[in-house]
């Protein structure tokens, strides 16, 4: 007589499959730290934009044009984007918490273009403060204007170390001690630099 065993059914239920969206913890961290450092794969490290996206091209960027890596190398430039990141941090520094710097009032420090900054009804001690880092700056933006930039593009230095700060940071930018990011802020909201028209500046995140 043949018998045979009757065979066990197994009970222990097997784990379900990731889907193809999931993200494991180290990459969840490891795009957090993309983000944090500004994402510098996605913007160019000249004008601060986004660079523009060709599946030709799979090799990682650094600069949206030629015109811009002429840029970032001009000896000319070096002291002003230098002033421009100092003018920024130093605005921020100043300000309360949600501050936001202007890129124009920024810019009016640097190149010198007025003698009196505009005080803050929120922080008493902010317009002495300004007042002496604008005193400073004027004699430097004095001569910087020798150099021959036109206010077009003295507004244009100013929003381009604006935009390369919220995509790299100032610790990328020359004050590596400063970890804190900052975001753009226009009408109140967050807006991607790359886009925005008219009046805006930045904040700590």
């Amino acid at each position: 007589m043949n018998m045979t065993r009757p065979t066990r059914k197994s009970h222990r239920k097997s784990s379900p499959p990731l889907s193809s969206g999931s993200r494991t913890e180290t990459e969840t961290e490891a795009e957090a730290e993309a983000e944090a450092k500004g994402e510098s794969s996605k913007y160019c490290h000249s004008c601060g934009r986004l660079l523009p996206r060709s599946k030709d091209d799979p090799t990682p960027r650094k600069y949206c044009s030629t015109t811009c890596r002429t840029h970032s190398r001009s000896s000319n430039l070096r002291d002003i984007r230098t002033d421009l990141i100092k003018a920024f941090h130093h605005s921020l520094h100043t300000r309360p918490n949600g501050g936001i710097a202007i890129c124009s009032e920024v810019e009016k420090v640097v190149f010198g273009s007025v003698r009196e900054p505009t005080p803050d009804p929120d922080n008493n001690n902010q317009a002495e403060k300004v007042g002496i880092y604008h005193d400073d700056m004027t004699e430097s933006g004095k001569s910087k204007n020798i150099k021959g930039l036109s206010k077009t593009e003295e507004r244009e230095e100013a929003r381009r170390a604006a935009r390369r700060l919220v995509a790299f940071g100032f610790h990328n930018q020359g004050i590596e001690n400063e970890k804190r990011q900052v975001e753009a802020i226009q009408n109140g909201k967050a807006v991607e630099t790359s886009f925005a028209k008219g009046e805006w500046g930045i904040r700590w995140k």
